[in-house]
């Protein structure tokens, strides 16, 4: 089984012929490698096979929440210019072509594989973070930074296919990416859970031990509200993880504690508890993910052992850049000075620990 929703219970093969469908649509539309697509959709089958079907036919997909402000739509729309949009569930005002993923002529097209396009640098997808400054930046992000997390994934995490990972994050954050990397691309069980589920602890609790949820990604404050058990792997992430947290998870748990700004492909690094050591305070962020360097700088300077400056990040998984804002891209991403590609300045104080660890200390700004 790969994607569980509600009723719905789809196979792979089945999901994969979604795919394909949604993919054909977009070819006939003469969709090229970078081409960007909307999608606009509720949490669905159709969903994921919208995101999928986007990146088979060559393209990149921007997801956007139906429920945001038409004003941010529509800035959404003019910034990164797509070639198409598909919607289930919701509509939007626009003139540019529009696959309808609700209706039933779409699912009655050729279902056979395409032949791939894409080289390793192509875009896979594009995250609108909001910034300080309020104004969305379209984060650009290649097909090389998810097939390096998969890597480091499939390693860390030993996925089955008797796993289940939970679709918790809202597809427009890359933690959705995470969940589907994890999952849909390890051969592993994906189920969505609805927003009214998410609202009412009781419920999730309930909808966690009835699907038998083996993998996930919480928010540490949305963790602690919870009462869970039966998780193979917990991993928290977007905010600080204490020991509060590593307590309530128990022995019979792993506990992974992730961070990862948007800019490098959802991870950068990862910490877990051994089940045995005092806990330290503050729980560290760990050591970089596999195919990531992580350096901590004061300006161009290394910093030494227990010297705060700033988390720098380079490898596979340090994005494009933002979508049309040279001057951002040209500040934050830097020529890397020890290697090769581009430099993240992350805009986030740590240091190195002694064992090799890294903690985080905050923003800089």
């Amino acid at each position: 089984m790969a994607v569980v929703y509600e009723d719905n219970h789809v196979t792979y093969d089945a999901l994969n012929r979604k795919i394909n469908q949604v993919a054909w649509a977009l070819r006939r539309l003469h969709i090229k490698p970078d081409d960007r697509m909307v999608i606009v959709a509720e949490r669905s089958v159709e969903m994921i096979a919208g995101m999928y079907g986007i990146i088979k036919a060559g393209g990149a997909y921007v997801p956007v929440d139906p429920t945001i402000p038409a004003e941010r739509m529509r800035f959404i729309l003019n910034d990164c210019k797509p070639k198409a949009v598909l919607v289930y569930k919701t509509t939007i005002e626009t003139d540019l072509p529009t696959i309808n993923l609700a209706e039933d002529k779409l699912w009655e097209g050729p279902s056979d594989n395409p032949e791939p396009v894409n080289r390793p640098d192509d875009l896979a997808y594009i995250i609108y973070t909001s910034g300080t400054t309020g104004q969305p930046k379209g984060v650009m992000l290649a097909h090389s930074g998810v097939v390096a997390m998969r890597s480091y994934l499939q390693e860390k995490y030993e996925v089955t296919q008797q796993d289940n990972v939970l679709q918790f994050a809202n597809y427009i954050f890359d933690a959705s990416v995470w969940e589907m990397t994890l999952s849909l691309l390890l051969g592993a069980k994906l189920t969505l859970v609805s927003q009214a589920v998410l609202s009412d602890v009781s419920s999730f609790n309930a909808f966690m031990k009835k699907n038998g949820i083996t993998l996930t990604l919480l928010p540490p404050q949305y963790y602690l509200q919870t009462d869970i058990s039966g998780l193979r792997v917990l991993t928290t992430g977007g905010s600080a993880a204490n020991g509060e947290m590593i307590e309530k998870a128990g022995s019979g748990t792993r506990y992974i504690n992730a961070y990862g700004p948007t800019e490098s492909t959802v991870l950068a690094t990862g910490w877990e508890y051994d089940g045995e050591s005092n806990i330290p305070y503050p729980v560290p962020i760990g050591k970089p993910t596999s195919n990531t360097q992580i350096y901590i700088m004061d300006g161009m300077k290394l910093c030494g052992i227990g010297v705060p400056g700033e988390l720098c990040i380079a490898g596979s998984g340090v994005a494009k850049g933002y979508l049309n804002l040279p001057e951002l891209t040209a500040e934050k991403f830097i020529e890397n000075p020890y290697g090769e590609g581009k430099l993240y300045r992350s805009g986030d104080l740590a240091k190195w620990l002694p064992d090799g660890n890294i903690a985080y200390l905050g923003r800089m700004d």
